[in-house]
């Protein structure tokens, strides 16, 4: 690439781009999240393989406290220090010695905070029928918010399978990305939940969701769904409850493709800000992109509730099964979802003639191509 004047631009990547001398492949992260003090202790376990030599490894962090640091081989365990660059957002792990090529384990302690941003691993909250506040602790890791949760690799390419546990107090509902395996009651009114692993994924899709929250019975969708919400919301669930399980459906049968998870949660979330994210098994929703009452909301509503839903089931495959390498692809994953809930939801209801109101509403796009302006960019500058 060149600058206006014609001259080579420097190769800037580095500044952002995550060294490739040590990549990852599985996580085991343990959390304990505290919802009355906004802060969680965390714990990984973070199988790597180490490419060459190397006295330090290089990850993303970000607003986390890193308490200690090793790494292990064959009974081989070497301490280590961590340094944050808050600039870079990362963390640079830093041995006495170098670490030898082959496979590493990197055991990892920090501690960090429920921010209230609507992004990492924040804090939601609500108030029920009789006015009292409830908090929930969720996840929005899309695209490099991960880092905020857990040391961790934030780039999608550099993709791991995920084993999470979840410490919560006792009466909460715990929800990550795959099905629980095990449950057991700790002391001090605690639980631990331990989930079953993921496939290899981009840290971008790793959920974890904490709360009061109340889920309708599973349905057969080819797996497991249900529709997890707060309390007092259970009859606005049946709605995204019928076109989750045609879409799951639909899209397995139009990829020729079993869906990859082991099961499909779709979360409403209190405070949310985006429409909608694909995490894996635990897809996350604004309330009013899930939440319908069928028999009196309106057509526009049944049709925002039927469409996020297909898209997001959509980015099962195409976006989770199958990333960008990098964020500069995002807009494919997004445009062939917003194809594929169109395809689904037509499918679905073939009398809503959701294709003519589809060009209709990207009519002002058509628009905005077909003026004089957009010709002179596409065409640049003319001698």
């Amino acid at each position: 690439m060149r600058d206006q004047e014609g001259a080579p631009l420097a190769d800037k990547s580095h500044d952002y781009r995550l060294p490739k001398n040590v990549t990852p492949h599985r996580y085991e992260i343990r959390l304990t999240p505290d919802l009355t003090a906004f802060t969680f202790a965390g714990e990984e376990n973070v199988s790597v393989k180490i490419n060459e030599p190397t006295a330090e490894v290089v990850l993303n962090a970000l607003e986390l406290e890193i308490l200690s640091v090793s790494a292990e081989q064959s009974g081989k365990s070497l301490s280590g220090r961590a340094e944050l660059e808050a600039a870079k957002e990362r963390a640079h792990l830093k041995f006495a010695e170098p670490l030898a090529p082959g496979d590493w384990t990197l055991k990892i302690a920090f501690r960090g905070i429920l921010n209230d941003k609507l992004h990492g691993f924040y804090r939601s909250q609500y108030q029920d029928s009789e006015g009292k506040t409830h908090t929930v602790a969720t996840t929005q890791f899309e695209s490099t918010d991960a880092r905020r949760a857990f040391p961790c690799w934030d780039e999608p390419e550099l993709k791991a399978s995920y084993r999470v546990t979840l410490v919560v107090d006792a009466n909460l509902a715990a929800i990550s990305n795959a099905g629980i395996e095990s449950e057991r009651a700790l002391g001090a009114n605690k639980k631990e939940v331990v989930f079953r692993e993921t496939i290899k994924m981009s840290t971008y899709l790793v959920a974890f969701i904490i709360g009061e929250f109340e889920a309708t019975e599973p349905a057969d969708a080819g797996t497991p769904l249900r529709i997890v919400h707060v309390p007092g919301k259970r009859e606005l669930a049946s709605w995204a409850r019928k076109i989750g399980v045609f879409s799951l459906k639909f899209f397995a049968d139009y990829y020729g493709l079993k869906y990859p998870g082991d099961k499909l949660d779709l979360v409403a979330i209190p405070d949310f800000a985006s429409g909608a994210m694909e995490n894996l098994g635990a897809i996350t929703f604004r309330e009013t992109a899930l939440m319908a009452d069928e028999h009196s909301a309106s057509r526009a509503e049944l049709e925002r509730v039927a469409d996020v839903v297909s898209h997001e089931n959509a980015h099962m495959w195409f976006g989770d099964l199958v990333t960008m390498r990098w964020w500069n692809g995002i807009w494919l994953n997004e445009a062939f979802a917003t194809f594929m809930e169109m395809l689904a939801v037509d499918a679905w209801k073939p009398e809503w003639k959701r294709w003519e109101s589809f060009s209709v509403s990207r009519a002002a796009a058509m628009a905005v191509d077909a003026t004089q302006h957009t010709f002179d960019r596409i065409r640049g500058p003319q001698p």
